[in-house]
């Protein structure tokens, strides 16, 4: 049985997620990650995209963890790290938009490709980000961070007590994507099987329906206004 009839989380909320649980403050990075968990770029994360994104992001294999660092990493899409996306992502991190020493972070830019970029096309593909990352583990977020610290993770992970029966787990699940009435997310249809429980720390991020912190990166008037997909899904699709 499909997820679809449960509640989706947009862009704002998901950007209070990651800044308050996981430390992952980085206005730039923080899109790329929630463009990397919305699958279907509906511009929501579907609980089924919340399940499978958060297996990578908090427990993933090295493998998984390498392939989806290089996508938020490949900020256009194309299938490469280019130079221009390696400045703009230094840049970011390490003097926040500002225009200081661009010429120190063309000097770090110049570095970094060198280990990177294994077939010297003056690019990096995922063939060369894997080898590289094979080789020395730690450039594997060397523009910034997307995925969270071993502490964070411990402490989400800690705070969900795993429900013993199936009455339990949809139990929470509802407690977690409450019905319509209240906050414009779905609660789980009737007679559906038993999804993956959301840990309970980022319960009241997931449901509460008022003020992002964040601003929403694509609202022209500056608004902090969250936003919530109703549960039929985005209109227009």
């Amino acid at each position: 049985v499909g997820l679809e009839g449960y509640g989706k989380v947009d862009r704002a909320r998901f950007r209070d997620l990651l800044a308050d649980v996981f430390g992952v403050d980085d206005s730039l990075l923080m899109d790329r990650v929630f463009r990397c968990f919305d699958l279907d770029a509906d511009n929501y994360i579907s609980y089924e995209e919340y399940i499978r994104g958060m297996s990578t992001f908090l427990k993933g294999r090295m493998e998984e963890q390498v392939r989806f660092c290089f996508r938020v990493y490949d900020l256009n899409g194309d299938r490469y790290i280019s130079k221009e996306e390696m400045f703009q992502m230094l840049k970011n991190c390490l003097f926040k938009g500002s225009e200081e020493d661009e010429d120190g972070v063309k000097d770090l830019v110049d570095l970094v490709l060198k280990k990177l970029d294994e077939d010297r096309d003056g690019r990096v593909s995922e063939a060369d980000w894997t080898g590289a990352i094979a080789k020395e583990s730690l450039l594997l977020t060397a523009f910034g961070q997307c995925l969270p610290g071993r502490a964070a993770v411990e402490s989400y992970l800690s705070s969900t007590s795993a429900p013993k029966t199936a009455s339990s787990t949809r139990a929470q699940a509802n407690r977690i994507l409450p019905a319509v009435s209240h906050t414009g997310i779905s609660s789980p249809p009737s007679g559906a099987s038993t999804p993956p429980v959301l840990p309970t720390k980022a319960e009241h991020l997931l449901h509460k329906a008022h003020v992002s912190k964040h601003v929403h990166p694509h609202r022209k008037d500056g608004s902090r206004r969250v936003d919530v997909a109703p549960s039929g899904g985005v209109s227009g699709r």
